[in-house]
Formats: structure tokens, C-alpha cells, sequence
């Protein structure tokens, strides 16, 4: 699999079936489930669109969605592209942040107009950012103010912009890998060769190691998308609004076993807790995984089957109370956000504010269950080696009376 996924056509215009291509995808890629959503708006739609000098912060975003479809239902080209990355890549270059891939496009405008035939001045584009799971990507399209252009893109032109986009995502390891001189006789150029041939190609061991390496280590810093409906987001919203009242009436220091004193405050905290589990299939089942995982430690300790289900019961017990405290603690540093910023908040930021904290709940859940998945394998090694040097004691032991040939016949 390529580190980039590069796709960039145009549906032929005077086709009754483009039309229909077309419509409906503005709101598709603004309204996706992934969409990375704008800050002050419910939709991730940006761009740059005569009439339309705010999309970023547009709430109402129907007025384009019907300017698009009226361009594709007048026939004028308009090329699609796609941008992928996978997730290692992207999260160690920053392209989980909606600017990031904005710029990239930005900046690869003017190469895009060239190889169009469409005058800078009078380029257009519209895009948005999805973080799918596996593949986080960058879905956009662009077109021409003048209308009157060729909508065939030849096949050398987009390899040509594949190359471009390669380049500026992969332009940091690029810059190291230049410093060598070796390189530079071998007459290597930034546009033959995308990340994995780099490193092939690098004689720096350090380096090579640092590429490698990242990938194997990605998972201690990957985030996990929470997936949830709008109105599910708008319940936990509201909750987490009416605790902040709350919050304010405390004083000391808002984490949770510092909060115990506010029993109400408690309460309320665990109801959203659960509120939020209740609603996400994804942390019910990284919670059940923790609890099987904790549960699983204790197989090692007990051979009685009365105390091992004793103690399986009381590890499920303590699992599902860590939880709350975990999820409780997540939510009050989001709390605590809201409660020491100037900023005025609209009830739209606090809606992706409490989608966010919804990734970081999962995410944090991930890890919980997958490190004490990384304990039980630790204590079942050791505890295999312990039993070995056990075995041998005893052996001993048994036989520290009998004769010297019987020894020497049973071993």
C-alpha cells in the first residue's frame, strides 16, 4: 500500500448521469460522520467560493450546497479529487488538523490551474476533512470561475500532481534525507520517490531506524474516533452544560476524589459517564475487553474455582468503578476548560468540544484495556518461569531420599 492515495478526475459534463454525481455531494462531505468539523459551525465545508466569503464560519451552508448543484446542472467541469493518508503518517505529520491539509491544497492551487488550463484568478474549490479509521483523507473539488474549460484530465498530469502532493506531505523527511551526500551523487529528486523508497534508499541508520520505528510505536499516540449521533451529542451537551453550573458553586480543585465531598456533584458526574457508555457501542466494547482482560490476571492466582469466581467477580467490580473514574476525569478536564476561558462559547462549540471529549474517552478506554492486556502477558511470562523453577524444587525435593540409581533412571 502507498503512504499516499492521490485521486483526481472530472465526470464528462454533458452527460445527463453527472448532474446527478454531483448533486448532493457538497453536503456529503460537509455532514459526513467523519468530517473534521469547522470550530464555530456543525459542518467541516471550507473553501474558496465567489459569493461566498465565510464558509468556515457559515452555520447555514444550504445556499452553496445549491450554488454547486446549479453549476453541475449548467455543465460546467468540476474535478474531484482525493487525498489519503495512513493514520501513522498523518498523525506524525499533523494531518488531523483541518489547516494542515488547507495549506496543502493551497499551495498545489497554482500547479492545479496550470495543468487545467484555468487562470489562477479564476480557480474555485470546495473540500473537506474526514478522519475515518485506517485512513484519514481529504476530499475537495475545484473548477473554474469562466466555466468554458476542458474537463479531460490526462493520466500524465495527474501522476504529475500525486507526485507534488507526495512531496509537500513528506517534504520534512525529504529535507533530511537531502542532507546526504550519497543522495545528492545518486542523483535522487523529491519527485521519484514517495516515503517507502526514501527509506530504502537513506544510508543514515539513525533515520531509517526513526521511520521504522514510528510506526511501531504509532499506536502509543493514536486517537479513535467516537461514533455518535447528533442528537446522542446534543444529550451528553447538555448534561455536561448543566454540571459546569454546578462546578462553579465548588471549591478546591476539580478532579474527582477531590470532589467526593459534593455528593451531588458525584452523582451527576457518573450519570454522564454512564450516559456516554450507554450511547457508544465502540466503549462498551473496549470496556468489556478491560474487564475480561482484569479478570484474566486472576486466573493465574487461583486454582480453587470458588475463589477464583469470587475474586473474578471483585475484579469486574473494581474494572467497571476505575471506568467511571477514568471517564469522570476526562469530563472534568473539559470542564475545567470551560470554566477558566474569556472565550465566549457557543452552544455549536460546545457540541464539538463534547465530541472531541468523546474521541478521548474512547481513546483513553483503548489504552486501558490494551495495557492491561500488555500486564497479563508480562505476569503470565513470569509466572511460567517461576513455575518452571518451581517444578525443579520439587523434583529435587521428591527425590532427595531415594537411591542414586533410582535418581539417575527416572531422570
Amino acid at each position: 500500500m502507498s503512504n499516499l492515495i492521490f485521486i483526481f478526475k472530472a465526470y464528462n459534463p454533458n452527460k445527463r448521469t453527472t448532474y446527478f454525481q454531483h448533486k448532493g455531494y457538497t453536503d456529503y462531505i460537509a455532514n459526513s460522520k467523519y468530517v473534521l468539523k469547522n470550530p464555530n459551525t456543525t459542518h467541516g465545508l471550507f473553501g474558496v467560493v465567489k459569493g461566498f466569503p465565510n464558509i468556515q464560519n457559515e452555520e447555514n451552508i444550504e445556499p452553496i450546497i445549491n450554488y454547486i448543484d446549479e453549476l453541475a446542472k449548467n455543465r460546467v467541469p468540476i474535478y474531484r479529487g482525493y487525498i489519503s493518508l495512513r493514520e501513522y503518517d498523518a498523525e506524525r505529520l499533523g494531518y488531523y488538523e483541518q489547516d494542515k491539509w488547507k495549506n496543502l491544497l493551497e499551495n498545489r492551487l497554482p500547479s492545479i490551474a496550470k495543468k487545467m488550463n484555468i487562470k489562477l484568478e479564476d480557480i474555485q474549490y470546495l473540500g473537506a476533512v474526514h478522519i475515518e479509521e485506517g485512513h484519514p483523507h481529504f476530499q475537495f473539488f475545484v473548477w473554474s470561475k469562466k466555466q468554458k474549460i476542458n474537463y479531460f484530465v490526462k493520466y500524465k498530469k495527474i501522476n504529475k500532481l500525486r507526485n507534488e502532493f507526495t512531496n509537500d506531505v513528506f517534504r520534512e523527511d525529504l529535507l533530511l534525507i537531502y542532507q546526504e551526500k550519497d543522495l545528492v551523487k545518486k542523483n535522487i529528486t523529491s519527485e521519484n520517490y514517495i516515503l517507502n523508497e526514501l527509506k530504502k534508499a537513506t544510508s543514515n541508520e539513525k533515520l531509517i531506524q526513526e521511520l521504522l520505528n514510528y510506526e511501531k510505536n504509532y499506536n502509543q499516540s493514536r486517537k479513535i474516533r467516537a461514533l455518535l449521533k447528533d442528537s446522542e451529542v446534543k444529550n451528553i451537551v447538555d448534561l455536561l452544560i448543566d454540571l459546569k453550573k454546578d462546578l462553579k458553586q465548588t471549591t478546591g480543585s476539580i478532579k474527582y476524589q477531590y470532589l467526593m465531598k459534593y455528593p451531588d456533584i458525584i452523582n451527576k458526574l457518573n450519570n454522564i459517564s454512564n450516559t456516554i457508555i450507554d450511547s457508544s457501542v465502540q466503549c462498551k466494547i473496549e470496556i468489556e475487553k478491560y474487564i475480561k482482560a482484569k479478570q484474566k490476571l486472576e486466573e493465574f492466582k487461583y486454582s480453587n474455582k470458588e475463589k477464583l469466581e469470587q475474586a473474578m467477580a471483585k475484579a469486574k467490580e473494581e474494572a467497571q468503578e476505575e471506568v467511571i473514574k477514568l471517564i469522570g476525569n476526562q469530563i472534568l478536564d473539559i470542564e475545567r476548560k470551560w470554566l477558566n476561558t474569556s472565550e465566549t462559547y457557543t452552544y455549536i462549540k460546545y457540541n464539538n468540544d463534547s465530541r472531541d471529549l468523546t474521541d478521548r474517552i474512547l481513546t483513553a478506554l483503548y489504552f486501558l484495556a490494551e495495557n492491561q492486556n500488555k500486564l497479563n502477558r508480562n505476569y503470565e511470562l513470569n509466572y511460567k518461569k517461576q513455575l518452571s523453577k518451581q517444578a525443579k524444587k520439587e523434583l529435587a525435593r521428591s527425590k532427595r531420599n531415594a537411591s542414586s540409581f533410582e535418581w539417575e533412571d527416572e531422570i
